[in-house]
Order: structure tokens, then C-alpha cells, then sequence
């Protein structure tokens, strides 16, 4: 098998070093946990939340001392409206409204947020280098370039091949080479948990109909998880959870990968939902599949989620007869007991976060003010013909059966990209 080159590196501050003098060997070291803890509390006022995280985690006694109020989490992570290449963003929490500017973040500037797990970004910029950035301690490692992504060739003649985003650039104008597939084709990067430069496996969803690829540490490409068995359908949502990588088809199929080995091993865990099975108001799975965007969770006792929300522009006539779908279905299964979706209206008092992001569930009673299961999600919807996009941040509350909005039909320019969850976490 080929050994890959290692291209993924950490950026840090690099500074000219100064001779070395050899200290008094009976000359002590300052022991800043010894520092008045009163002293301690008034400079951590001073901080910003995000490095008062940092301030606070230092040693006990800094613990101690700092005063860190409860940080509403997860937060709503926006770009600078302002500049097309602005290096500041905001944070707002649409639960408790809470919000703070953080600012600079100069490896933000001219990057679009793809993905996010915990307080790590991962970022693409116009060249189409992605990494992943770590906002509280700034270390960043830097994946294989996204020109290096296979795309696929459909079948013919039973074969099927794959080449690379890089060759068909060449046949793309100059102005638009990276610009569509920067603004466009990447739909969503999710990654491992605590990524380290030796230690990273990151998967995406990418193109128009959505395939998926992998990289690790070592890889110096982008590898395709297609099969031709599979390409009768395309994937809609990607995410990690315990080791493992899960994808949602647009059948409704759930596919797990252990990426941990030399080679990918895919099993399917939850069957694809059923042509000749009625759910709700009589409506087949072959029209849920069609009318519905999906997103996949799983939570920490081994219940995975799917929740289907309407895409409101499709009209699905069937004998020209057919009731307004639901504005969402939510739909359970433990694969360990089950590998068919059942409808539920009960998500065990958690709250789901939906979007670019690595899908969050929280408990509701984390989240002060809240009751109820609800899933808050991020919709973006591009106009390019006027350069802008609506974006409709809102949620939907499982039993009640209804849906609410925090910020709807906001207009911004189409260089700027959608919101993202985040959450602030030195974990």
C-alpha cells in the first residue's frame, strides 16, 4: 500500500529567537499560581470570554479565582457583515440573547466556516486549502487542498472512474475556477474529535448531488467512498460520534465508517425507508425521501435521530391529490435493537443543533429558559441573480408540533457566508 506524504502542518507564532544564556542555575522561575487570587479575579474581568476560557483553565488555582459565568452554549458563530474579507466575527446565543464580537482572528480572513466540533473550525479558503483552526489556542492543521478531491465519472459500461477537481479546473475559466466550487460544492466538513496533526480523520459532503470522500493524518489526498452499488442515490448529511463516521442517503439509509484502518470498512446500520410503507397522513417513504432535507444525530445512549424538514419549493402530485406535508417529521431508531425508522415525538428532553456543523444534542435542562425537545437549525437559501442569500435561523419543538423563529428572511451578501454553531469548549 502507498505511504502518503504527511502535508498537514500547525501554524504557530513564530518568533526570531534570541541567544541562548545559560540562567543562574539558584535564580527560581516565577510560579504564577502563586500570584493574589484577587489580583487573578481582576485581570480575568478584563478578558474576553473566549480567552477568559483559556485563563480559567491554567491551573486550579486560577480556577478558582476566575470568575467565568455560565457560557450559553452552543453559540451562533457569524461573520463580519461588513467586509467580504473581514478576520472578526460574532457570537450570539439565540437562546439567553447573548452575544460578544471576537475579534482579530486573522487565519478567518477570506475563509468560509465548513464545519465545526466543539471549539474547532473547519475553514476553506479561496484557493481551496481547508484546515481545521482551533479558535481558543489558535492551532491550526491543515488538511489536503480540496483540488485534490475526486469527483465522479457516472457509469459506463458497467465501469465508473474518478479524477480529481483539479482536472476539471482546467477546463473552468479563470474567474470561476475556484470561486463556484468555494461557494458551492463543499457542503460540509466533519472531523475526529481532538484533532492533532498525527492523529485527524475528516470526512465531506460535497457536489451537486452530494458524494462523500475521507482524508486522514498522512493522506496528502482527498479518498472517494463511492461504490458503483451505490450510485443510485446520493448522500445528504454527514457526521462523526464516537469514533465512528455516519452518513444519511436520500433513501433514508444510514451508513456507519470506520475510517481507523488502512481501509474504510461501511456497514449499514438503519435501512432506507420503505416505497410501499405509509407514515404519516398515508404519505410513502418514497415521498418523504423526496420531499424532505435530512439530517442525522445520535446521542449518547445509542438512539439515532433523523429529522426531515420540508423543503417548502417542491409540490409532490400523486393522482393530483396529496395534503400539505408536515413542516417537519422526526423519526428514531436504536440500531442495536432496530434497523427501521419509527416516527416519535420525543427526543428524551434534549435539543438538537442542526447545520454545517457536527450535529450537537444537549439536554434541555443545560439550557436555561428552554423546556421541551427542540431542534434549532440554520436555513440558507442563495439568490444568485441579486448576490444574496436569506438565511432563517429558527427551531422546531418535537411535541407541540410548531415552529418559531429568532432571526428570518435577514438579506446578506452572497460572498458571506451562512452562520454556523459553535460551541466554546477547550475540549
Amino acid at each position: 500500500m502507498e505511504n502518503p506524504s504527511i502535508t498537514s502542518v500547525i501554524i504557530l507564532n513564530s518568533q526570531e529567537k534570541e541567544p541562548y544564556v545559560e540562567e543562574d542555575s539558584t535564580m527560581d522561575r516565577p510560579n504564577w499560581s502563586l500570584l493574589p487570587l484577587d489580583i487573578v479575579t481582576l485581570i480575568s474581568e478584563e478578558l474576553p470570554l473566549p480567552h477568559r476560557i483559556c485563563f480559567h483553565a491554567t491551573c486550579n488555582a486560577w480556577n478558582f479565582a476566575t470568575l467565568l459565568k455560565p457560557i450559553p452554549s452552543p453559540l451562533l458563530l457569524v461573520h463580519n457583515d461588513e467586509s467580504e474579507h473581514s478576520d472578526s466575527c460574532m457570537f450570539i446565543s439565540p437562546i439567553s440573547e447573548y452575544f460578544f464580537t471576537y475579534f482579530p482572528i486573522p487565519e478567518l480572513y477570506g475563509t468560509r466556516c465548513v464545519g465545526s466540533n466543539a471549539s474547532w473550525l473547519a475553514i476553506l479558503d479561496e484557493q481551496l486549502d481547508v484546515s481545521l483552526l482551533n479558535l481558543l489556542t489558535t492551532t491550526r492543521i491543515y488538511l489536503p487542498s480540496f483540488i485534490t478531491l475526486p469527483i465522479y465519472n457516472p457509469p459506463c459500461e458497467s465501469k465508473f472512474s474518478v479524477t480529481s477537481f483539479n482536472d476539471l479546473l482546467a477546463y473552468a475559466p479563470n474567474n470561476y475556477r475556484f470561486k463556484i466550487f468555494h461557494d458551492f460544492v463543499i457542503k460540509k466538513v466533519v472531523f475526529s474529535s481532538k484533532p492533532a496533526i498525527h492523529s485527524y480523520i475528516a470526512m465531506t459532503l460535497y457536489g451537486n448531488d452530494p458524494e462523500i470522500a475521507y482524508t486522514k493524518a498522512g493522506n496528502d489526498k482527498w479518498i472517494f467512498l463511492g461504490a458503483p452499488s451505490t450510485m443510485e442515490y446520493y448522500y445528504e448529511d454527514i457526521m462523526y460520534h464516537d469514533g465512528k463516521f455516519y452518513s444519511i442517503t436520500s433513501e433514508s439509509e444510514v451508513q456507519a465508517f470506520d475510517l481507523s484502518g488502512d481501509y474504510p470498512v461501511m456497514m449499514l446500520l438503519v435501512e432506507r425507508l420503505a416505497h410501499n410503507i405509509e407514515y404519516l397522513d398515508k404519505i410513502s417513504g418514497s415521498i418523504i425521501n423526496d420531499l424532505y432535507n435530512k439530517y442525522l444525530a445520535c446521542s449518547s445512549i445509542g438512539e439515532m435521530f433523523l429529522f426531515l424538514w420540508h423543503k417548502d419549493h417542491i409540490y409532490y402530485s400523486k393522482n393530483g391529490i396529496l395534503p400539505r406535508p408536515n413542516d417537519f417529521i422526526l423519526m428514531k431508531v436504536k440500531p442495536e435493537t432496530s434497523h427501521h425508522w419509527a416516527t416519535t415525538k420525543d427526543m428524551g428532553n434534549m435539543c438538537l443543533f442542526i447545520g454545517s456543523n457536527n450535529p450537537i444534542l444537549i439536554p434541555t435542562k443545560d439550557l436555561e429558559g428552554l423546556k421541551g425537545d427542540n431542534i434549532f437549525s440554520i436555513e440558507t437559501i442563495p439568490d444568485e441573480e441579486v448576490g444574496q442569500y436569506t438565511r432563517n435561523v429558527g427551531y422546531f419543538n418535537v411535541k407541540e408540533e410548531r415552529c418559531e423563529g429568532f432571526s428570518e428572511s435577514l438579506k446578506s451578501p452572497l460572498y458571506l457566508k451562512p452562520p454556523i454553531w459553535f460551541t466554546l469548549s477547550l475540549h
